[in-house]
């Protein structure tokens, strides 16, 4: 089935849906915009068991939501002797104590994945998701649920989207997975839970039982896309969605580079950035938005929509939410670059951070430049698609599990689902 592509332009936006969010709440409270400086070598609480906090620092408002009680929160090594034959590959297990944290160039990294999940990286996620909602009239996402069971968001990051998915759900279970246990598991909705997982692992979800299965901002991530969509189709129900959110890659972008000069600090990140990625296996840019990739793995009703999403101000354009971009966009230069330029291709920290620093000055110069209107965005491309009906009929992940000897507890599927130790204090 050929997918449908749509392009849609900048041009009045309906008025929000009167629906709220904590984030939204969060969004609306915030006064002067303020990025934490760079910790530099920031050590880690707990040994080397994921990032120091500081609640001066935090981007969480205070939840409306119960402290979970920490018995459903406590990890359980996987024992023979308890555990049957019903228990799914729990030998790959992976503790939040295992994660790979490891510190270069004053930036914490998370096994082999190329951006921080450092206190800055995280602000700087927070603050897009907070772009995202604004974007789209605060709606999570682009595709219509009907009473959904379950809901997978791979890549979570912070957690914001599958905690907000669990607001507008109550009755749904959401799942957010990630490889860096960074997620609040404190005063969260009780429909949601965040997981340790690495998606080019093979997937532990049971067969036909979830109705989203939704990646964001997940460029890079992946040496294998088509890996991700063919886990991701497995899992899903019969009619259930998949959603793929991502930015054209600035850097690749050569619409966008043609602001800059040929010489300029933008200029030669661009090519460092794609040789890196491409040395790496994991080639940035939205190759991995190619609806054929979808349609080759069996999903149908498959859409591809191009927003441009302007980077600067206009008369009419809300300047906390341009503000927001515009740091996230600045910021996120040097996240993409250092890691990748400094370990594939051997430079030196200090150009990596010089030439970062270069061009963010000059896009945050252009973006103030309002002699160039509504031209200097970057487009943003969101795809949908559909698993066939004609798949295998839809399983209740419930009693998949009491087939499997598990009853409804979800430690036993596999370990790596539970939380830090450190927060069932």
């Amino acid at each position: 089935m050929e997918a449908t592509e749509r392009v849609v332009s900048p041009g009045p936006k309906p008025e929000p849906s009167p629906e709220p969010t904590r984030s939204d709440a969060d969004t609306k409270s915030q006064g002067t915009l303020a990025v934490p400086e760079s910790e530099g070598d920031n050590g880690v609480e707990n040994g080397d068991h994921g990032p120091k906090k500081s609640s001066s620092l935090s981007v969480y408002a205070m939840s409306m939501y119960p402290k979970v009680d920490p018995a459903h929160r406590v990890e359980y090594p996987f024992d023979p002797v308890v555990h049957d034959d019903g228990t799914i590959d729990s030998a790959r297990t992976i503790y939040a104590e295992d994660v790979d944290y490891v510190m270069e160039n004053g930036r914490q990294y998370c096994g082999n994945y190329c951006c921080p999940v450092d206190e800055r990286e995280q602000t700087r996620q927070y603050l897009l998701h907070q772009v995202f909602l604004k974007f789209f009239d605060l709606n999570l996402t682009s595709v219509t649920l009907d009473n959904p069971q379950c809901i997978l968001d791979v890549g979570t990051g912070l957690g914001e989207w599958a905690i907000g998915m669990a607001e507008k759900y109550p009755d749904c279970e959401v799942f957010g997975t990630d490889i860096a246990p960074i997620q609040p598991t404190d005063q969260v909705p009780v429909n949601v839970e965040f997981h340790v997982e690495d998606a080019e692992d093979e997937w532990i979800w049971p067969p036909n039982a979830v109705d989203l299965v939704h990646l964001r901002d997940m460029a890079g991530a992946f040496s294998d896309w088509s890996y991700i969509y063919q886990q991701a189709f497995e899992c899903l129900r019969p009619r259930g969605w998949i959603e793929v959110v991502d930015f054209d890659d600035y850097f690749a972008d050569q619409n966008f580079l043609a602001f800059y000069p040929p010489d300029s600090a933008s200029r030669t990140l661009a090519a460092a950035l794609v040789e890196a990625s491409r040395l790496s296996g994991r080639p940035r840019g939205v190759g991995h938005m190619a609806p054929e990739l979808l349609a080759e793995v069996g999903f149908v009703d498959v859409e591809h929509t191009v927003h441009d999403l302007l980077l600067g101000q206009t008369a009419d354009s809300d300047k906390t939410y341009a503000d927001y971009w515009l740091v996230a966009m600045i910021t996120g230069i040097e996240s993409v670059c250092l890691r990748p330029l400094t370990t594939t291709l051997g430079w030196e920290p200090g150009r990596v951070r010089e030439l970062c620093r270069q061009a963010s000055e000059d896009t945050k110069r252009l973006a103030e430049d309002t002699s160039l209107g509504d031209t200097f965005v970057v487009k943003l491309r969101v795809l949908t698609a559909r698993k066939p009906l004609q798949a295998s009929p839809a399983r209740n992940m419930h009693d998949w599990m009491r087939e499997k000897g598990g009853g409804d507890d979800y430690s036993t599927i596999d370990s790596r689902r539970t939380l830090r130790s450190e927060d069932t204090k």
